[in-house]
C-alpha cells in the first residue's frame, strides 16, 4: 500500500489554493484515496477544461475513512471497498455505461466482475499487480513457456539446480519459505478464498488445509527440509531479488509486477520473468485499486466529468506520459502504481513505456481475482494471516487442524483491537 510523501501534499495544498479561490463550490469534487499519483492526473484533469475543479485528499485507508464519516467524498479511490460498510456509501454507476460515456467492454472482464453486486456496478477497477518470478537470462531457455511459470514447473527446476558441497547447499533453486507474500499466494492458487463473511471473515478449510501440505512438502522432497532453507537464506539471501539470481545462488526470487516495473534499466538487463500460475490463472494481488462515486456527493456532475474522462484510452495514454515527463514512472509503475483495468492500454501503451513487457502481458482469460475482502483487510493480511502461515509451514509437527488454529489467532487478534 502507498504512503504519503511530501510531494503528493503540496500538489494537493496547491490544488485548493489555487483552484479553490478561482471558482465556487459548486463546481469543486473531492477525491478521498491513498493513490499519490491521482494528485498529477487531478491537475492534469483541471487544466484540461475550466467547467470543474478536483481536490485530492490523502487518506491512509480510503475504504475505513468512508466508513467512519458523515460527510462523503465526491470519489473514493483504494482497495477494500467493496466490503458491505464500505460500499454502503458508494451508489451504482450502471448509468455510465447505459448512456455510453463509459465503454464497459474496455475493462477486463474479471476486475469489473469484482466490482459489481447482484449486476450492478458499483465500482470501477483502476489497476492492478501480478506476481512474477525472476531469474537469470541464462535460464530463459529452461523455461515451459514464454508468458508464464508453474509451481510444479519452478519445483522441477528448483530440485534440478540445488547443489551441495560437503553436505551444505551452495545454491538452492527456491523456497516459498523466503517470502511471506509468496505463501500467501500459493494459498490463493489453491482457492482457500479469504473473503468478508457474517462471521468476520470465511474460506475454504480444505484448499487452506491443502496449500499448507502442499507448502510443507516443497520443503521436504524439494530441499531436504526447513532447517536446510533457512540456513541458506541465512548464508545467502542479503541481496535484492534481481541481483541474487544474477549471482547464481539461487535461482528464482519472487516479486511483484510493481517492484519489477521500476527497476533500473541497467537491472534489467541481464534478468527475465515470468508471471507466476497454477492450472492456466495468475492470481491477482489483493491490493486492487478501484473507484466509487459516493453518495450524497456535493458535486456528481464533476464527479462524473472526472471518471469519464480517466476511463478513455487517449486519457490514461497522456496520463503516462505525463508521468514519465515528471518522473513519476521512475518511482511508481504505470496507472495508479499497476497495470491499467483497460487492457487495451497495457496491450498497445505499455510496451511503449516498459519494453521489456512486450510478449508478457496478460491476457483477459487468465487474470484470477479475489473475493470480496474487509475494509481493514491489510491489517488481518499482515497480522495475522501472514504470520500463521509462517507458523503453519514451520512448526514441528505441524498443526493438527490447521483451520482451527487460524481461528485461534484471528480471535485473540480480535480481542485486541
Amino acid at each position: 500500500m502507498k504512503r504519503r510523501s511530501t510531494a503528493f501534499f503540496f500538489l494537493s495544498v496547491v490544488f485548493i489554493l489555487l483552484f479553490g479561490c478561482k471558482s465556487n463550490s459548486g463546481s469543486i469534487a473531492r477525491i478521498w484515496t491513498n493513490q499519490s499519483e491521482f494528485a498529477a492526473y487531478a491537475e492534469l484533469f483541471n487544466i484540461s477544461q475550466n467547467h470543474y475543479r478536483i481536490v485530492v485528499e490523502y487518506k491512509e485507508n480510503p475504504s475505513e475513512a468512508l466508513i467512519n464519516t458523515r460527510n462523503n467524498p465526491d470519489i473514493v479511490i483504494g482497495s477494500w471497498l467493496k466490503g458491505e460498510k464500505a460500499r454502503a456509501h458508494i451508489i451504482p454507476i450502471d448509468y455510465l455505461f447505459n448512456e455510453l460515456r463509459i465503454n464497459s467492454r474496455l475493462f477486463y472482464q474479471p476486475l469489473l466482475d469484482l466490482g459489481s453486486i447482484k449486476r450492478r456496478q458499483y465500482l470501477l477497477p483502476v489497476s492492478f499487480n501480478l506476481p512474477a518470478m525472476l531469474f537469470s537470462q541464462e535460464k530463459s531457455e529452461l523455461m515451459e513457456n514464454n508468458f508464464s511459470i508453474s509451481l510444479e514447473h519452478i519445483q522441477a527446476l528448483s530440485r534440478e539446480f540445488n547443489t551441495q558441497e560437503d553436505g551444505l547447499y551452495t545454491r538452492m533453486g527456491f523456497s516459498p519459505r523466503w517470502d511471506s507474500e509468496f505463501l500467501y499466494l500459493t494459498t490463493q492458487m489453491f482457492n482457500a478464498h479469504f473473503e468478508e463473511g457474517q462471521n468476520f471473515l470465511v474460506w475454504n478449510e480444505k484448499q487452506l488445509s491443502s496449500s499448507i501440505e502442499y507448502l510443507r512438502n516443497w520443503s521436504r522432497s524439494i530441499n531436504e527440509s526447513i532447517r536446510t532453507e533457512e540456513d541458506f537464506q541465512f548464508k545467502f539471501l542479503y541481496d535484492p531479488p534481481y541481483r541474487l539470481v544474477t549471482a547464481g545462488r539461487n535461482l528464482f526470487s519472487y516479486i511483484s509486477s510493481d517492484e519489477l516495473c521500476v527497476l533500473p534499466h541497467d537491472k534489467l538487463q541481464n534478468i527475465d520473468f515470468r508471471w507466476l500460475t497454477k492450472d492456466a490463472g495468475i492470481p491477482v494481488r489483493d491490493d486492487i485499486v478501484y473507484l466509487g462515486i459516493c453518495k450524497k456527493a456535493e458535486n456528481l456532475p464533476a464527479a462524473e466529468a472526472f471518471v469519464v474522462w480517466f476511463f478513455k484510452e487517449e486519457t490514461q495514454r497522456a496520463l503516462l506520459e505525463r508521468s514519465r515527463e515528471m518522473g513519476i514512472l521512475d518511482q511508481s509503475f504505470g496507472i495508479s502504481g499497476g497495470f491499467s483495468s483497460i487492457q487495451t492500454i497495457n496491450e498497445r501503451t505499455f510496451p511503449l513505456f516498459y519494453p521489456f513487457l512486450f510478449g508478457h502481458l496478460p491476457p483477459q482469460d487468465s487474470l484470477e481475482v479475489p473475493r470480496i475482502l474487509p475494509n481493514n483487510w491489510e491489517q488481518i493480511k499482515d497480522s495475522v494471516i501472514i504470520p500463521f502461515l509462517e507458523a503453519a509451514v514451520k512448526v514441528d509437527p505441524p498443526p493438527e487442524n490447521p483451520n482451527q488454529y487460524l481461528n485461534t489467532r484471528l480471535s485473540a487478534w480480535r480481542k485486541k483491537i
